[in-house]
């Protein structure tokens, strides 16, 4: 019997704990969201004693800077950077904006120390098994091993190449997917408009992905709970940590939230680019502490694929870079590992 399940959609993996101070005297927290990157957006700020902020045309700011990321890189957008280069079946140096040029960058460099554990050419197997989409229900069971290995002939970090700002395929085939790696760059995009505005105490976090600068209200690093990842679970619902950050980008993936089950057995939407399946690495959630929530984002979802041994061993040798691991031993049974700086207040 096939057992079709899906995920609920989620607005993020992380639970965003905050307790606030009622005293008149104390700094202010200003609560701000909205839709962006098929997923939300909230964002924190503290607003000291006499200070003001224009909120209305500050969100309009932000919204603007999210929908030229979108523009940017959103595969769901046909006339976005990301569509019109992938229906390009030209070798030429095809122009793209600086930002777009910085995450493509960054995803090579983060490919390469990974072992190509993350690699954003995996767009055509995203695609073969069906989690390009969250109302994608149409999937009873997984795609031939001979669909598979055919696909895995156009995946490969080596048949894309970035000359300042512009893309080129190496392979006319070739397609890419920014979206374990987008959601930690709007982030940092938002964290840089706010501190260019003089704000200094701030959370911005987009479809769990987020970044903490200075303190919360209550003059205490940010506090952002980490879920035990029990399938289906609520965000929040049950939290495995909580870790206090600042000054930091922190993002969690997992197998959790977008997954099927067919014959009894779960496959996850994170695919591992050199094999062309969905991981089995025992690894059920990763989360990533890092200066920037970009590198945050797309480190987890490559520990995920490296499993917990050599995912330990690549943080170890990063700077200013911690991780926590949650391996699955049976369904509702996990064990956590932490590389030695992790610190995170376990429950």
């Amino acid at each position: 019997m096939i057992l079709l399940q899906r995920a609920r959609l989620t607005l993020g993996s992380l639970f965003i704990t905050l307790i606030l101070l009622g005293c008149e005297n104390q700094p202010r927290e200003l609560s701000l969201s909205g839709l962006t990157m098929g997923t939300t957006y909230n964002i924190k700020l503290i607003v000291k004693v006499g200070e003001t902020i224009d909120e209305a045309r500050l969100v309009a700011e932000i919204d603007s800077l999210l929908a030229e990321v979108n523009r940017q890189m959103s595969t769901y957008d046909p006339n976005s950077e990301i569509s019109r280069f992938n229906r390009s079946n030209s070798d030429s140096l095809f122009p793209v904006s600086a930002g777009f040029a910085e995450v493509v960058r960054q995803s090579i460099e983060i490919s390469e120390i990974t072992g190509q554990a993350f690699d954003i050419t995996i767009n055509p197997l995203i695609q073969l098994w069906g989690f390009s989409s969250w109302d994608n229900l149409d999937l009873p069971k997984p795609p031939a091993t001979a669909a598979i290995d055919s696909v895995l002939g156009i995946v490969g970090i080596d048949k894309i190449k970035i000359i300042n700002n512009r893309l080129q395929k190496i392979d006319l085939l070739v397609t890419i997917d920014l979206n374990a790696i987008a959601k930690g760059y709007g982030v940092d995009k938002v964290a840089g408009l706010l501190e260019q505005k003089g704000i200094t105490d701030l959370l911005v976090e987009i479809g769990g992905e987020v970044y903490c600068k200075g303190l919360n209200a209550q003059q205490h690093p940010w506090r952002i709970g980490i879920d035990t990842p029990r399938l289906d679970a609520i965000p929040g619902q049950e939290l495995r940590g909580i870790a206090e950050i600042t000054n930091r980008g922190m993002a969690t993936s997992g197998d959790y939230r977008n997954y099927f089950k067919y014959e009894g057995k779960l496959y996850s939407h994170v695919l591992d680019p050199r094999t062309g399946y969905p991981v089995e690495t025992g690894v059920a959630s990763v989360t990533v502490i890092a200066p920037h929530c970009i590198q945050a984002d797309a480190l987890a979802t490559a520990l995920m694929v490296m499993g917990s041994e050599k995912g330990l061993d690549l943080i170890e040798s990063l700077p200013d870079v911690e991780v926590m691991l949650i391996l699955r031993e049976g369904e509702d049974k996990f064990r956590t590992v932490k590389s030695s700086g992790m610190l995170v207040q376990e429950k």
